[in-house]
């Protein structure tokens, strides 16, 4: 499918794109990217090559969106008003392609492994820009189809058909929308900051990027009466502002061709801005854009030798954390290289501490969102059990960087695990998602456990000594079920990076059920303590199967 879309996006490149684009070169440069991401070499931790072809997992993503898009497609079917259901599933479209694109395709929105290679070229910083964005682009049309497939199908039988491929258009139009919001913020954030600082920026705008997104998609089901499910006629000033509101009337003026004031400035809107927003990009933000993305590449030896100067430093500390959590030198030598390569590695910072924010948004779906007043909510919050959702919390967002802590742009250098007269690997691996736990899920916990204490006291402490371990526990099941990579051995892959929140719902309806199970734990006094024990002797028989992995359970 990749090949069919790279083809229509092109088409259309050719027919808009002027002089400043050399359509030939994007041609060859954006065929070879698609080409490159299937032909990924990956170092083999097997003295047998394998022979079965790696799993499609955009195929399975789709998938899931598609099924997906079923169920929000029949809200069509369900208000039978155009404009109620068009808003919302254009709302949906646009916040599943937003956040696709941070959570999934980060590091190739800064990707800078061929700059070597295509930089030295004539080839301009327009075209070497434009190549960026259709490689994107080419990726996230497949799941705008999944996405808005059976939406579009529903619109032609509940609308009409010129309803129908006009929903085509506004679709199209809102993942434009979702694409190029989010890279022009990335070039105003590349344009006006200083290379020293361009990741750590880079960082914190994603977390509020992230945080927009989500409250975003608070906000916009609140417009809407859901006792009749109907927007209705009323358009307030913020309307204005709220791309699904231009999707849907535009959409109403197709179908009763109304042409008042409010239709009239929908339609324009939903068709100016985002050819608007294209031609800031393309005129003003493309030069330098490039122009940091090569100053990133080339700044990145020199950043990494004043990484390892300040991490030296706190070598004691790695080394002393390791002694007392690892059970021996292989263990401690994952540790180590994982604590370090996750306070140097850009790739994997960018990934996931954008996810970390993810905390906040679940606390309030969980805990605030109720339909009550927050303030009514925080005043009998004592009285209730939803300390369970805080003390589950940090795993909606940890167990996220077991698949980013095995891959890394210098993956060539695994090649020592290779070398080295290791029978057992899997400590390396139990190393490294140690370092996760010690580094990440910790601290999150002790922040989550203090803000309990304040709120119910003491009576939930053992509560909270039980999701400590069961946490653990859920954390070493995903890593256990899953492939298992030494750290830092593959070569990052746009296939391997997508799907990621879709497992991220998945892994959500998997620990509301553990919360629900916690939570009829809670009606007997002594069972909570009773099953300690228990959670504790698993997350110890699960580590040690870990470290107890040989070369034929690393996958390559």
């Amino acid at each position: 499918m990749d090949t069919i879309i790279l083809k229509f996006v092109l088409f259309f490149a050719k027919t808009f794109l002027k002089k400043d684009v050399d359509f030939e070169q994007l041609k060859i440069i954006t065929s070879t990217k698609i080409l490159m991401d299937r032909r990924r070499i990956r170092v083999s931790m097997k003295q047998k090559p394998s022979k079965k072809e790696p799993k499609n997992q955009i195929l399975v993503s789709q998938i899931i969106y598609a099924i997906l898009g079923i169920f929000v497609g029949a809200i069509i079917f369900y208000t039978k008003d155009l404009i109620t259901s068009m808003i919302l599933i254009h709302s949906y479209i646009l916040f599943m392609m937003a956040m696709t694109l941070i959570t999934d395709f980060s590091t190739v929105l800064l990707d800078t492994t061929d700059n070597q290679i295509i930089l030295p070229r004539p080839v301009s910083s327009k075209t070497f820009f434009i190549s960026r964005l259709v490689h994107i682009l080419v990726y996230l049309l497949q799941f705008t189809v999944a996405l808005s497939l059976f939406p579009i199908i529903f619109s032609c039988i509940q609308f009409g058909i010129l309803v129908g491929i006009a929903t085509i258009v506004t679709v199209l139009l809102s993942v434009a929308m979702a694409v190029f919001f989010t890279y022009l913020l990335y070039g105003l954030i590349l344009k006006i900051s200083t290379e020293q600082k361009i990741r750590e920026v880079i960082n914190w705008f994603q977390i509020v990027l992230t945080i927009f997104f989500a409250v975003g998609y608070q906000i916009i089901p609140r417009l809407i009466d859901f006792n009749n499910l109907s927007i209705g006629n009323t358009i307030h000033w913020y309307s204005y502002f709220i791309p699904p509101y231009w999707m849907a009337y535009t959409l109403q003026t197709i179908q009763q061709l109304t042409l008042n004031k409010t239709h009239i400035i929908m339609l324009l809107l939903a068709c100016i801005v985002p050819v608007f927003t294209f031609w800031i990009m393309i005129k003003f933000l493309a030069p330098s854009f490039s122009k940091k993305i090569a100053s990133m590449g080339n700044a990145s030896t020199q950043q990494n030798i004043h990484g390892n100067l300040i991490i030296e430093q706190k070598k004691t500390l790695v080394d002393n954390l390791s002694a007392k959590i690892c059970s021996n030198k292989t263990e401690q030598s994952g540790f180590e290289l994982t604590w370090k390569m996750m306070a140097r590695d850009k790739s994997f910072k960018v990934q996931f501490y954008p996810s970390l924010a993810y905390i906040l948004v679940f606390a309030f779906i969980f805990v605030f969102n109720r339909g009550e007043n927050i303030s009514e909510i925080w005043a009998k919050l004592n009285t209730t059990k939803m300390y369970l959702w805080f003390v589950y919390l940090p795993m909606f967002t940890i167990t996220s960087a077991i698949a980013l802590i095995a891959t890394n742009e210098n993956f060539a250098a695994s090649w020592i695990y290779l070398s080295s007269p290791l029978q057992q690997p899997g400590s390396l691996i139990s190393g490294g998602l140690k370092a996760i736990l010690a580094k990440f899920f910790i601290p999150i916990f002790i922040v989550l456990f203090a803000f309990g204490l304040y709120i119910w006291q003491l009576p939930i402490i053992d509560d909270f000594l039980l999701g400590f371990f069961n946490n653990i526990l859920i954390f070493l099941i995903i890593s256990h079920l899953g492939k298992s990579y030494l750290p830092f051995s593959m070569q990052p892959n746009v296939k391997m990076q997508t799907g990621k929140f879709v497992k991220l719902i998945l892994q959500v309806c998997i620990i509301s059920v553990l919360v629900g199970l916690h939570y009829l734990a809670t009606n007997v006094p002594w069972l909570v303590v009773a099953v300690i024990p228990f959670s504790i002797f698993s997350c110890y028989w699960l580590f040690k199967t870990i470290q107890q992995y040989n070369w034929s359970k690393i996958a390559s």
